[in-house]
């Protein structure tokens, strides 16, 4: 069964008037169109929302409520829960049927179809009878970990609650009372019934929250101002926005002062003076928050909390992102303005960009600039898209941008990580955000076949158009009579010589420059149709701190290079050539980089990449593949000092390998079976293109040695490691070396430590166990390659 639009539109007048009932002080001046006043009718955003609802169909609500029943006394209506993130013990329990909930309901304003609706009311309807079981308005799967006589054992997160409101406060990165974000846990649950209210119009779900809510305030209202922002220093998600919106869809002021116990006051006082307090802090506890910030602003006029909120994106957007729209490392910012040492390794999260589109479009909606509908338009189109396999719909958690980098794709029903629960709702919200109205006045946003019901206009909105690869863009507009309208059509500020624009074929002289609005007003009539012409170019855009590494763009896509199959094995020194170096005196990429025949949208340099030319696909498309965003460009002086430093690199990799006895590739399957890789919470890892392996505890090979001849151990390691790395290295259970491995300020770089082995270590033997621990609470640095070496050449 399917809604007609108009019908889903008339259900949520339940949300409408209780926006309405509470007058804002700050108001909308573009309100974007309801999600189910607009259609998605084709293009990758409506192919990515079809992967989504498809997977969302797919998934079983009993089973993600699994836990949660558990906990409330109640029998599970299935076997077991979902696994991963959403497991059970101490995890991020409960986090999945919110998430749920939430895209489930988007997605049926999105599309109207009444199995999304059938359902968030399942979902909704069961989160009230666990409410009820659980007797005091909570809802929870949460289990903590704790010492009693000295050994760690879980206990029923609940109980962890309960003494938080007694003053009891454990709080620290992720941690909270033994839980693991136990409020950010708790925000989806929320967040999923606010919008089970808000895109289904269930009532149910409203009373639910509110009893939810009133659990949160009875523990949290027992605490000091500074016990309360010591138990800010945890992940919390963004449950002063949920305090913040249940304050407008009630109107209660309860929990207009509820909000204040998210408010970090560290982060609000500091932004809010424009001092950038963010450096090296975790981004996806800062984005959310600050979005919720912004909510209650926007419902109480707090002016402190609008400014933090609106100075903080302006850093995210134009000082800590890449070109993808994505941003930090690790999921940690770097530092602003800096990302030349930022680009490699596990970059992007994809968390982080969900939520900063819709902190984008809330602000265009308070302010209608084009630099917010910009930002949308290159996380959108780059980031988002290229985080969901165009194939089965599977999503990624991290989004590299680096050299030589791969995706790192989830399970679709086993990991459930954080970003596979955004990513459920993130496909659901293509719609939104594309359309603004004020009055008489509707502005186009992005380019993408849509249709769009003005509903205050009585007016419908028919895009067709092949961007983002093609160039042309139809816009249909049909009023219900003759009557006068302004359109407002973004110009990107990549659309540059040969932008044009026609009405009725007829050309609309002097448009606005690139990176601004165009606004047609006239008496609009149905048949009208605007013809627009978006062409793209090639162009570079390097790092802030680095001219010289840069990303390449076509408009508003980001190019990536196709550098071979996903996990293709590399062999020893691949490194130094893994990505190509391009060089060029020619300052317009255009001039050597040409379209790929017969590849509409790919692309091939011509003659620059050293050692080998490259094909570029939009970073959307190019999936399962290793590949690289960011590229050194030198010009041809410049590259004649580069390869005499590449020139002695390899005089002195050969020499090492000339050395060498037996070489053992961490991470490869095949080579840690034929070295007897063994250990314990250890794990492959991918950096720059190449194989390694980490560890929490400890991890070992066993290699061939000659006792006829001097030995040694090289072992290679990256600065890429985002905190400081302190482990042993033993033979046979003697220590041989202690090794700290730490960032340097410098881009992340390989590099060899030569460890001596002792004639009595080796004496009378084959083969030794070397082995890597990890000491001082640490954990252990990645290994990317284990050499024996004849000790006869110099350390490098």
């Amino acid at each position: 069964m399917t809604f007609h639009r108009s019908n889903v539109l008339a259900a949520l007048v339940v949300y409408s008037s209780a926006l309405a009932a509470e007058v804002s002080p700050v108001e909308f001046q573009a309100k974007p169109l309801p999600l189910a006043a607009v259609r998605l009718t084709g293009g990758p955003l409506k192919h990515a929302q079809e992967l989504d609802a498809a997977y969302l169909l797919e998934l079983e609500p009993d089973r993600m409520l699994h836990h949660l029943r558990e906990r409330a006394g109640l029998k599970p209506k299935s076997d077991n829960g979902y696994g991963g993130w959403d497991g059970g013990g101490r995890q991020l329990t409960g986090h999945i049927a919110g998430h749920y909930l939430s895209a489930v309901s988007l997605m049926f304003a999105a599309t109207c179809d009444a199995r999304f609706k059938e359902r968030a009311d399942y979902m909704v309807n069961e989160l009230a009878e666990i409410q009820k079981a659980q007797g005091d308005g909570y809802i929870g799967g949460l289990m903590a970990e704790v010492r009693k006589d000295g050994k760690k054992e879980l206990v029923d997160g609940k109980q962890r609650f309960e003494d938080l409101g007694k003053g009891i406060i454990e709080s620290g990165g992720f941690d909270l009372n033994g839980m693991w974000s136990p409020w950010y846990v708790q925000h989806k649950i929320y967040a999923g019934l606010r919008d089970a209210y808000r895109f289904t119009g269930s009532k149910q779900a409203l009373e639910v929250e509110v009893r939810f809510a009133e659990w949160a305030d009875r523990i949290l209202t027992k605490l000091t101002p500074e016990e309360i922002q010591k138990m800010l220093a945890t992940e919390f998600g963004a449950m002063n926005e949920i305090m913040a919106d249940l304050y407008a869809d009630t109107g209660d002021a309860r929990w207009k002062k509820a909000y204040k116990y998210f408010e970090h006051e560290h982060f609000v006082g500091n932004l809010s003076q424009h001092k950038d307090v963010i450096t090296r802090t975790h981004g996806n506890t800062q984005v959310p928050k600050l979005y919720g910030d912004l909510a209650y602003h926007i419902h109480t006029g707090d002016t402190r909390s609008g400014e933090a909120a609106k100075y903080f994106w302006d850093l995210v957007a134009h000082h800590y992102s890449f070109a993808t729209g994505g941003h930090g490392k690790d999921e940690y910012f770097g530092e602003a303005d800096k990302l030349n040492s930022a680009v490699d390794g596990r970059t992007a999260e994809t968390c982080n960009v969900y939520n900063m589109l819709k902190f984008s479009r809330t602000l265009f909606a308070l302010r209608p600039d084009v630099r917010f509908a910009d930002f949308q338009e290159r996380a959108l189109f780059n980031h988002i898209l290229a985080s969901i396999d165009d194939k089965d719909g599977r999503v990624c958690y991290m989004v590299p941008v680096g050299s030589g980098v791969t995706r790192e794709y989830q399970g679709k029903f086993d990991s459930f990580t954080c970003c596979v629960g955004t990513g459920m709702e993130s496909h659901a919200l293509h719609g939104d955000g594309v359309y603004y109205e004020s009055g008489d006045k509707l502005w186009i946003n992005l380019y993408t076949p849509s249709t769009a019901d003005w509903a205050s206009r009585k007016t419908k909105i028919e895009v067709t158009t092949d961007f983002p690869e093609g160039e042309s863009v139809s816009i249909k507009v049909s009023p219900d009579q003759k009557k006068p309208l302004t359109l407002s059509l973004r110009r990107p500020a990549w659309a540059g010589d040969g932008f044009s624009i026609r009405i009725n074929g007829g050309e609309v002289t002097n448009p606005a420059a690139p990176g601004n609005y165009i606004d047609l007003t006239r008496e609009w009539q149905t048949g009208d149709v605007i013809e627009m012409k978006l062409p793209k170019k090639l162009r570079l855009e390097p790092t802030p701190d680095n001219s010289k590494r840069t990303a390449i763009l076509w408009g508003p896509l980001v190019l990536a290079g196709d550098l071979g199959e996903e996990n293709h094995p590399r062999k020893a020194g691949d490194e130094l050539f893994a990505v190509p170096i391009f060089v060029t005196d020619a300052p317009d990429p255009g001039g050597w980089i040409k379209p790929a025949p017969g590849k509409p949208g790919s692309f091939l340099t011509n003659g620059a990449g050293r050692e080998r030319d490259v094909e570029f696909t939009p970073f959307y498309r190019l999936h399962r593949r290793t590949y690289a965003v960011y590229w050194d460009l030198f010009t041809s002086n410049e590259w004649k000092e580069k390869e005499k430093q590449i020139a002695a690199e390899r005089e002195a990799q050969r020499e090492l390998e000339k050395a060498t006895v037996a070489f053992a590739q961490p991470g490869e399957m095949q080579s840690e079976r034929d070295f007897k890789q063994d250990g314990e919470d250890s794990e492959p890892h991918r950096l720059m293109g190449r194989a390694g392996r980490r560890g929490k505890n400890w991890f070992s090979f066993e290699m061939p040695v000659d006792e006829a001849r001097p030995a040694a151990v090289v072992v290679t390691y990256n600065t890429d490691e985002w905190r400081k790395r302190t482990f042993d290295i033993s033979v046979d259970g003697k220590v041989i070396g202690q090794q700290v491995v730490e960032k340097d300020g410098k881009p992340p770089r390989f590099f060899d430590v030569r460890y001596s082995l002792p004639k009595e270590l080796i004496a009378a033997k084959k083969k030794i166990t070397l082995r890597f621990q990890a000491t001082q609470g640490s954990e252990l640095a990645c290994v990317f390659g284990i050499r024996i070496i004849r000790d006869a050449i110099p350390s490098r």
